[in-house]
């Protein structure tokens, strides 16, 4: 096939007969020892020659295979493809394609070169290369998987739901057809993954994920944007109704308990809608007011659904401007503490005080705790401010003592987040010695539902604080789980009524009879109680005769500032 042509080669080499040799002798070389297989055919299709890669490939002999056509060897499927490349490539047209050849180990993906053989500037035959790319193939679609899919749940993730959403976006302007967008965050999760660890916390989310997809239609399209967050992108059957059953049912689905090692988890969600073209044109506002409507949701104690609505847009403007202003609020100094005094009923002397933190503004005024301290919590910022509370709170303790005013408790609300951080004990510790507060004059207020997100965990922290000689309190206690069945295990030194069974003490026999039993159980359990909001005399009267230790509320005083404290109050 070869032919001669004139030539000269680097170093004036003369063209001679042992060059065209040492010519061919490299050809020979390339074609036999190529593991890509290559084979050559006539201008009917017929093989002329082929190598070792191609009889291996193809399991035959040289004899068996010169003389048939090359499409016989491939999936006659593919032939009719293949004849038409032919063709193209007897034409002078180089040719490359993909196909499936199968052989002992099963399918595998190559890419074959077709070009055309010339010799003196006519096509004789064509020549054929076929490289195995099956392993390309799968580096390929794993790099796709890693850029497109969620590692943990499998899921497309952020950039791939984008894409999704935006192509059906545009399609919905062109057939005027409704979308839906679902944006779904699990309620307090954060928690699971602080008491229980990561792995604990994946295996969880894996399985409130394929909860999720059992009960979406074929008509939605799901995603996982990040952490907790989940997307879903409705496409049929768009409407109020519709999409609110489509939600209620995936929230129903979700609460169901969860088991982990043996013990039961019960998770809830908050949910946000936004519609097409209702709540906006663009796939980004889209997501944006459903995000918004999730939000609202979680603000209202999660667990609920919230459709967007226009109004929420400002309030999530309010709301972004107030957590920019949060996080540098601590660093300029605008948090202050007042402070409420703690009576001992039986004495009627001041006993300690609960810090209270407030936030003043500089163009808000005073900004309520009920606003920004779940915005603390949510955006991880409680930490560092809770921490700044205690040590403003045990260095004005101090001061107190040594202004003579007697030995002074006070009292601190402890955020969950702050409680279940490793080193909690080591910043009691920490602000303890640097206000130079005997511990014993420290109570650390904490939630019940707080202490029993993880009660072993919980004990064994509470036990570090005693050790320090730090007394631990339960707040708000009676809206959480309260029962005798956990309450004796945990190594309390005071309990606090929650306000709302003190509100109607004189009118509601019922409370009355249930701050009697918690009471007479704080009494069982060697333990102080503390009467929250008391607003009127008849109030303190009864308390006194149920035997309360202490009362705090606006009858004795209100929050103040650490020069009124304790002065001038009503008892």
């Amino acid at each position: 096939m070869a032919t001669k042509t004139s030539c000269k080669y680097e170093g004036d080499l003369p063209f001679n007969g042992s060059i065209e040799k040492q010519s061919r002798d490299y050809f020979q070389a390339f074609f036999k020892n190529n593991t890509d297989f290559v084979y050559s055919t006539d201008l009917e299709g017929r093989l002329t020659s082929v190598n070792p890669a191609f009889l291996k490939t193809f399991e035959c002999t040289e004899r068996e295979a010169l003389g048939k056509t090359s499409v016989s060897y491939f999936n006659s499927k593919d032939k009719p493809r293949l004849n038409s490349l032919f063709e193209a490539a007897l034409k002078g047209a180089e040719q490359t394609y993909s196909l499936e050849i199968k052989g002992k180990t099963g399918a595998q993906l190559y890419q074959v070169k077709k070009m055309p053989i010339i010799v003196e500037e006519q096509i004789i035959g064509t020549y054929g290369i076929g490289r195995n790319i099956n392993d390309q193939k799968e580096k390929e679609e794993k790099i796709i998987q890693l850029a497109y899919y969620d590692h943990e749940t499998g899921l497309p993730n952020r950039m791939n739901f984008m894409e999704r959403l935006e192509e059906r976006v545009r399609k919905a302007r062109i057939t005027n057809s409704k979308l839906a967008v679902l944006i779904l965050d699990l309620d307090r999760f954060k928690f699971i993954n602080d008491s229980l660890g990561h792995y604990a916390g994946d295996f969880i989310l894996k399985g409130i994920a394929g909860r999720i997809k059992s009960v979406i239609g074929s008509d939605t399209f799901m995603g996982r944007f990040s952490g907790d967050k989940f997307i879903i992108l409705v496409e049929k059957k768009v409407s109020l109704d519709e999409t609110m059953n489509a939600a209620k049912g995936i929230l129903k689905e979700i609460s169901k308990p969860i088991v982990y090692e043996t013990k039961e988890f019960s998770v809830t969600a908050s949910l946000g809608i936004s519609l097409f073209p209702e709540d906006g044109a663009e796939e980004n506002i889209l997501l944006k007011n459903a995000d918004v409507a999730m939000n609202r949701s979680k603000q209202q104690g999660g667990n609920r659904i919230t459709f967007f609505s226009t109004e929420m847009n400002g309030e999530a403007m309010i709301r972004l401007e107030l957590e920019s202003c949060l996080r540098k609020a601590l660093q300029k100094n605008e948090f202050f503490l007042c402070y409420q005094p703690l009576i001992d009923l039986q004495t009627g002397q001041i006993s300690g005080g609960e810090a209270l933190i407030r936030w003043n503004h500089p163009k808000l005024g005073l900004v309520s705790p009920n606003q920004f301290i779940p915005l603390a919590e949510e955006t991880g910022l409680i930490e560092p401010i809770s921490q700044w509370v205690i040590k403003t709170a045990c260095r004005q303790t101090k001061k107190w003592h040594k202004k003579g005013l007697g030995k002074l408790q006070i009292a601190v609300n402890v955020a969950a987040s702050q409680f279940q951080q490793p080193n909690f004990v080591y910043a009691v510790k920490t602000a303890l010695e640097e206000c130079q507060l005997d511990p014993r004059y420290l109570t650390l207020e904490l939630t019940e539902r707080t202490m029993l997100r993880n009660i072993n965990y919980s004990i064994s922290v509470i036990k570090s604080l005693q050790k320090l000689g730090v007394r631990v309190s339960i707040d708000d206690f009676g809206t959480g789980y309260s029962s005798l069945s956990y309450l004796k295990h945990l190594p309390i030194n005071t309990l606090k009524i929650d306000q709302s069974f003190i509100n109607n003490l004189h009118q509601e026999p019922s409370d009355i009879a249930i701050v009697r039993a918690i009471i007479t159980m704080g009494q069982g359990l060697d333990v102080k109680v503390v009467a929250e909001g008391v607003e009127s005399k008849q109030q303190i009267d009864i308390l006194k005769e149920l035997k309360c230790h202490y009362a705090q509320g606006f009858y004795i005083q209100k929050p103040v500032s650490p020069t009124e404290f304790g002065q001038g109050y009503i008892f």
